[in-house]
């Protein structure tokens, strides 16, 4: 299992930024929550709106719902201690769910916790598919969604934006996703070596998620004979045909789908035995031993380790899919780390470009003051420019003199601290100070 390396904010004044501290990601993925949970949480384009329509009416403000067939999760730029147990209610709600039960699969990152996880989410290295391609669009969709309905801010659209950006780097600029690709392309070539021609092949998605149906796309593109999707919940049946083509099925039919299906993507997940040797033996009788293709999605196994002592029956996991691609654990932790490498620089880079915002306002201030003062010397000066800009000189300076002079009577260690800050922010070396020591009679500055 790869490590994620810790991430720490370079900017030493960071930690105090309450902007920061305000970020929070509320959810659920398929790493915490079962299927039940997964399934009701499943959120399709009228349920979603309504969910936001909801949050709008309520008067919330600054947050993006992440919601996909893999997580739903609340991205708060404004968060405040209540929102947890708000959040949750709203999750129980849909899922029609206690909010403990919520409460027990669910995660809730702060602050730079849950600015890794949004950039996480975006560069799909927080999919069940490392790698895989579709969240990357779905983000936008869903940023978009909340941004129209006036749910956003201006820092939470660039904590998006910014994730966006650190996507599209960790695809271009690391090989992690070539894995989805691999797979899919592993799966071709072993579907193609048990059955030949594809175009006489039917095939059956048992379940849902991510790389089901990444592997569904990948045979239709090849020209299989047909697409059969079937769920317990017909709804997501239905709308995995409205993206993927093909033809939704009852789930009570699915005996009689598997026996006439030639290839199976089972993508359920619920930590139930899907396909046992006993079922797929009774399948593979009916069908006269015509072989049978299964490829298994989930992590818990949807399908029996023994069916693959059956004659006939060829059962590959993603593991196996990538061992057939010589996809060997160094090369993928490798791709990993090198991925998360290139999200951490992005996270400084936006968090710097944050702080450097913030400074922006001051220097506003000072240019404004100091121009008052260069328009102030020029009118008294005549046109003498020796003359206004010593005047000027002395101007700018008399204040900071006199706030060093006062400091360095009351507070000894504060007055180091405004030499270092003054050294800092005109790049000055500050061993000069001392070699200036000897003429500060000479050069101290006279208010005129």
């Amino acid at each position: 299992m790869i490590s994620i390396p810790p991430f720490v904010p370079e900017h030493p004044f960071i930690e105090q930024s309450e902007q920061f501290d305000k970020l929070a990601v509320i959810g659920v993925s398929a790493r915490t929550a079962g299927r039940r949970l997964r399934d009701s949480l499943f959120v399709e384009e009228p349920d979603y709106e309504k969910v936001l329509s909801a949050l709008l009416k309520r008067g919330e403000k600054s947050i993006v719902l992440i919601a996909t067939c893999e997580r739903f999760d609340f991205v708060l730029g404004d968060a405040k201690p209540e929102d947890t147990e708000f959040y949750l209610s709203v999750m129980a709600s849909e899922a029609k769910m206690t909010v403990d039960e919520i409460r027990k699969q669910s995660y809730h990152h702060q602050g730079f916790n849950a600015l890794r996880h949004v950039f996480a989410i975006s560069s799909s290295l927080d999919s069940v598919v490392v790698g895989e391609p579709q969240i990357l669009g779905q983000v936008k969709d869903c940023h978009r969604q909340s941004k129209s309905l006036g749910l956003t801010n201006g820092f939470l659209d660039d904590v998006l934006q910014a994730s966006l950006v650190a996507a599209k780097r960790v695809r271009t600029e690391t090989t992690i996703a070539q894995q989805p690709i691999t797979l899919t392309s592993s799966a071709l070539q072993v579907a193609r070596g048990i059955h030949g021609d594809l175009s006489r092949c039917k095939v059956l998605l048992a379940g849902g998620g991510e790389m089901g149906e990444l592997l569904c796309g990948e045979f239709n593109s090849a020209g299989v004979d047909s697409l059969r999707i079937s769920h317990p919940r017909i709804q997501r049946s239905n709308t995995a045909v409205f993206r993927l083509g093909g033809e939704a099925c009852d789930w009570s039919e699915l005996h009689d789908l598997t026996t006439d299906s030639d290839i199976i993507l089972s993508s359920l997940g619920g930590g139930e035995t899907l396909f046992t040797k006993e079922i797929i033996s009774r399948c593979l009788k009916q069908r006269k031993r015509k072989p049978i293709f299964i490829i298994d999605t989930t992590a818990s196994r949807d399908v029996a380790p023994e069916v693959n002592e059956l004659d006939g029956a060829f059962s590959y996991n993603l593991e196996d899919l990538e061992n057939v691609a010589k996809q060997g654990k160094v090369h993928r932790e490798s791709a990993m780390m090198a991925a998360w490498k290139v999200l951490g620089q992005e996270m400084q880079s936006f968090i710097r470009n944050k702080v450097e915002r913030q400074a922006a306002p001051t220097i506003s201030v000072v240019r404004k003051h100091f121009e008052a003062l260069r328009q102030q010397v020029l009118s008294e000066c005549d046109g003498d420019v020796d003359a206004a800009t010593r005047l000027l000189i002395n101007r700018l300076l008399h204040n900071p003199q006199v706030v060093l002079k006062e400091t360095a009577r009351e507070d000894p260690e504060a007055h180091l601290i405004l030499e270092e800050a003054l050294c800092r922010l005109f790049r000055i070396e500050s061993t000069l100070i001392n070699i200036g020591v000897d003429a500060v009679g000479s050069d101290e500055v006279k208010e005129d």
